[in-house]
């Protein structure tokens, strides 16, 4: 499944929030991320922002069964980095 995540959350925050979604998917721009994972991978995701996330936090999460449903278009110059990880 394709997934994407956006959060808005405290400055102390947003760092502990950053690493852990790097970990396991793409940095499109500042608070959102990207990329495909399992079902598996997703619900592990999901426990992990909520046991880290501060209480105010808000984050979104949009899932697609593939990347083919997704239609992206971009203004400006991208901020992160999509290309493979290794």
């Amino acid at each position: 499944m394709y997934v994407i995540i956006v959060y808005d959350t405290e400055r102390d925050n947003c760092v502990k929030l950053h690493k852990l979604l790097k970990r396991h998917l793409f940095w499109n721009q500042n608070s959102v991320f990207e990329g495909t994972v399992t079902t598996a991978q997703f619900a592990k995701i999901k426990q992990l922002l909520n046991e880290v996330r501060a209480r105010d936090s808000h984050i979104t999460f949009y899932s697609f069964e593939n990347e083919k449903l997704l239609h992206r278009e971009e203004m400006g110059e991208a901020k992160g980095n999509t290309s493979n990880i290794l």
